[in-house]
């Protein structure tokens, strides 16, 4: 289900007042959301479902095992129940997979039964760090199965027809379930927090079902944390005039970042990274543009209306992304891009690695393996990760030089010339960056870095800046301002009337082919 499509509305206004009507019941309510996200996650595959259940089950045992409990195999009842009824669902919509996702789903139960049997003998910090691991391996193997698999599999044949070994790589043919990145990384996040004793596990299934499959943020982000989301599906939720309204006012404006400039623009930058070779220099330049605005609408778009509708819910989500093109440094952008992954990466890879403890040299190091893992992330393909390189390397740069210190230390009368030339740089480099995120291959890539900045103008310029201005004005003045969202004190009837902007915007200027989230393929 997507948040654009005609069937999300009909979920929407079929699930909205049952929700109101159990605003007194919080056990039911819970059950509600963990249904409704179910059936939500379930539209695109109901066989995608078992992936998340697992992942739930397996990181609820294993984080109230790190925290000490020894109730042993009484531990299991209630995850067991959860994938039983999973189970049972996918037998009556998908019957032909329901062999093979049992018997799988069955050897990974009594892996589990086993490790849990033998380790009530085991002191408590032993216990904490073997189901620690269990929870890490449970996460990162189904991502890697999923994600990863065919990727390093047909690198290591051609590895090895290098070398003069011949290896057919092997293939799975696996789909790539939705969202997988996201829910895999907020799971295991809890676990790695209660071993860190930065917060104490929750015993109710339910709530915490509820949280890792939460649908407005479930395939796409935020990546919440658990001592954040959690603790909100504990205590009932007050759905007020101001939630309803700010709610109502943040799912419009992704809506319209995404189907009215995101879309729009895709239909510039798809046509340019198709075929780069065939296309004039400026077509380049204007489909490099078009892709640097569209990636951020639709994934900004996407969690605009994901913190909306958790607004309208009651619940308050992670600001994701704070008008990230007018950074000043990398390490400004990355406060300000996809703020859940890049605070993830930092808390749970950068500082594990040493961060900025030590030698410099460690920390350029740790600065760049953590971008090229964060590049590897997003997906199974040696562009990205040369993407998170180029980020790693520009990082490491502006730290060698001290260019965020020294922009903090100019005096007053050259500090203004010099913001607008480090937002300038710093927005041609992410522009740049972008080559290698969308482009197909390393050859197109470089193609389009070689010819794109010949200066000379095409009309794709012109759908790309009709696309693009409003949002340009609205952040500027966000930016100068300090506010978080455009209508933010701004009077009634300013906001009225931007509201019939989005509005009439949305009903004229939608994009004629709708595209689904660029994000749901990570």
């Amino acid at each position: 289900m997507i948040f654009f499509q005609p069937v999300f509305f009909a979920f929407f206004a079929i699930f909205y007042p049952l929700y109101i009507v159990l605003r007194r019941r919080l056990v039911l309510q819970n059950g509600l959301i963990l249904i409704g996200s179910y059936i939500f996650y379930g539209w695109w595959d109901v066989r995608f479902l078992i992936l998340i259940t697992i992942s739930t089950a397996v990181d609820f045992v294993c984080g109230l095992i790190i925290a000490g409990d020894r109730s042993g195999l009484r531990l299991l009842g209630a995850p067991f129940a959860l994938l039983a009824m999973v189970l049972a669902a996918i037998g009556v919509f998908a019957p032909e997979s329901i062999l093979l996702i049992g018997v799988l789903t069955g050897l990974g139960a009594l892996v589990l039964i086993a490790l849990l049997a033998a380790s009530q003998a085991m002191e408590d910090a032993g216990r904490a760090r073997l189901f620690l691991t269990v929870s890490i391996v449970t996460n990162l193997g189904i991502l890697g199965v999923f994600k990863y698999f065919g990727f390093f599999a047909a690198e290591f044949a051609q590895v090895a027809s290098a070398v003069g070994w011949q290896v057919d790589a092997i293939t799975l043919n696996l789909v790539l379930p939705v969202g997988i990145s996201f829910y895999t990384f907020q799971t295991m996040s809890y676990t790695i927090d209660i071993y860190r004793r930065d917060m104490q596990p929750t015993r109710n299934l339910l709530q915490f079902s509820a949280f890792v499959s939460f649908f407005p943020q479930l395939v796409a982000g935020p990546i919440e944390r658990a001592r954040n989301l959690l603790p909100q599906f504990s205590k009932p939720r007050e759905i007020t005039r101001k939630n309803l309204h700010d709610g109502a006012l943040l799912f419009l404006w992704g809506f319209y970042k995404k189907v009215v400039i995101a879309d729009n623009l895709a239909v510039v930058s798809d046509r340019i990274f198709t075929d780069p070779a065939t296309q004039a220099p400026a077509e380049l330049l204007a489909g490099v543009l078009a892709f640097t605005f569209q990636i951020y609408c639709d994934f900004s778009g996407y969690s605009d209306m994901a913190r909306g509708l958790a607004k309208m819910l009651g619940f308050e989500l992670l600001l994701n992304f704070k008008m990230p093109y007018f950074s000043l440094t990398p390490s400004d952008f990355w406060q300000r891009w996809h703020i859940s992954l890049s605070t993830w990466l930092r808390d749970y890879l950068y500082i594990p690695l040493g961060g900025n403890r030590g030698k410099l040299s460690k920390t350029y190091r740790n600065l760049a393996l953590t971008m090229l893992l964060g590049g590897l992330w997003h997906g199974a393909a040696w562009t990205f990760v040369a993407w998170g390189a180029f980020h790693g390397a520009i990082l490491i740069v502006y730290r060698i030089a001290n260019i965020d210190h020294r922009l903090k230390a100019l005096n007053s009368n050259l500090r203004v010339p010099a913001m607008v030339a480090a937002t300038v740089i710093m927005f041609l480099l992410a522009m740049i960056s972008w080559v290698f995120f969308r482009a197909d291959s390393f050859g197109d890539a470089f193609y389009i870095l070689r010819h794109m900045w010949m200066p000379a103008w095409s009309e794709s310029y012109g759908i790309v800046f009709f696309a693009i201005t409003p949002l340009v004005i609205a952040e500027l003045l966000m930016r100068l301002t300090g506010r978080v969202n455009p209508w933010d004190r701004l009077p009634k009837f300013a906001v009225f009337n931007l509201v019939l902007f989005l509005l009439y915007s949305i009903m004229f200027l939608v994009a004629t082919t709708g595209q689904k989230f660029i994000y749901f393929d990570f």
